[in-house]
């Protein structure tokens, strides 16, 4: 009986694109949960992620057991650590920081037996083997092994030509990293990064390679799987998870009433200090104003409508379910009493 076929493995040499998720909230439920989605393929994230072997293990393993195909990326293409996760039965790897073909070479090495590479036989403790169970094991691992190599800054790029004469299965452009290196971080949208991803992409698919790239803009989605991309992850399981749950506490919190209370101040001068309050905080909020009426409206939920009259201002401030109406009065208050600074000015709140 030989090593388990990965079907992922085939399937990019195939050319059949295959769609993915990052996983890297470092639960195994979550993984379980993330595995019911039907993606072809979830990456347990080993890099950016609070995992170690064991805990990636886990959530590979209830992966296993679904439709979808587990990958593991490592926090660093250390050959030890590349036989510790093979032998767990790990059988693809993304390995990052990839920056030329002599270290693509190595990790080649890394993932095959001997006399072709380095990996230590260590397959009768190992569950790689299923503890011995898989007779063939050793003479067919290595074919059933698929190694993705991450290009994610200049040195890499420069790099690419010669890392695609090795044996690795697939390249992944990192774009985050790469935007960063490229003087654009936090941008990898940036025409410059954007250019260089689809340039690199292209090289990739010309030599034969599975390219792979994570993006969660649905255009260069578009654009990568149209150049020939193979292994594409669409989206983040944190990224997912905070999100929802962002909006769910938006729509739960919106149910309850906003905070509001009114006060009025005697002066005559109210259509001018409403008039200043709302140029004030025109640069920063949504201001509408006329001689008579004024409203400013903050993202945060924070507002204040005022009405300027013969006798003074009417103030009305507002916050939303949870928002600290005290210290937004206090923030009122405080800008109208220095604009008044002239007379003795006073909000009475009367609620």
């Amino acid at each position: 009986m030989p090593a388990p076929h990965n079907a992922f493995k085939a399937a990019l040499a195939n050319g059949q694109p295959q769609i993915g998720c990052w996983v890297g909230i470092a639960d195994t439920y979550a993984a379980e949960i993330a595995a019911t989605a039907e993606f072809d393929w979830l990456l347990v994230d080993g890099e950016h992620a609070p995992n170690d072997l064991r805990s990636i293990l886990d959530q590979v393993r209830v992966i296993e057991g679904s439709g979808s195909h587990p990958v593991a990326r490592l926090p660093i293409g250390e050959t030890w650590m590349i036989k510790q996760y093979l032998d767990a039965g790990v059988q693809s790897l993304l390995v990052p920081m990839v920056e030329s073909g002599d270290h693509a070479r190595k990790l080649v090495r890394a993932v095959q037996y001997p006399p072709h590479g380095v990996r230590g036989v260590g397959s009768a403790l190992a569950r790689a083997s299923k503890f011995s169970a898989i007779p063939d094991y050793l003479p067919t691992a290595d074919d059933q092994i698929c190694l993705l190599v991450q290009v994610e800054n200049r040195a890499g790029l420069a790099a690419l030509d010669d890392i695609l004469t090795t044996d690795v299965d697939g390249v992944f452009i990192g774009p985050a990293d790469l935007a960063a290196d490229m003087g654009h971080i936090g941008n990898a949208g940036h025409p410059e990064v954007e250019a260089a991803v689809l340039d690199a992409i292209t090289r990739i698919v010309a030599a034969g390679k599975a390219a792979g790239i994570l993006t969660l803009d649905p255009q260069m989605q578009r654009k990568c799987l149209d150049l020939g991309t193979t292994f594409l992850a669409t989206d983040i399981d944190v990224v997912l998870f905070a999100r929802t749950m962002r909006a769910a506490a938006k729509t739960g919190l919106a149910l309850l009433p906003d905070q509001s209370i009114s006060g009025t101040a005697k002066t005559d001068s109210a259509s001018k200090y409403l008039q200043q309050l709302c140029k004030h905080w025109a640069h920063k909020a949504e201001a509408s104003f006329d001689t008579h009426q004024g409203s400013v409206r903050f993202a945060d939920g924070d507002s204040v409508e005022m009405a300027a009259t013969t006798e003074g201002l009417t103030i009305t401030a507002q916050t939303g379910p949870r928002g600290d109406l005290a210290r937004w009065q206090q923030v009122i208050e405080a800008h109208l009493v220095r604009f008044a600074f002239r007379e003795d000015f006073k909000i009475d709140w009367a609620g």
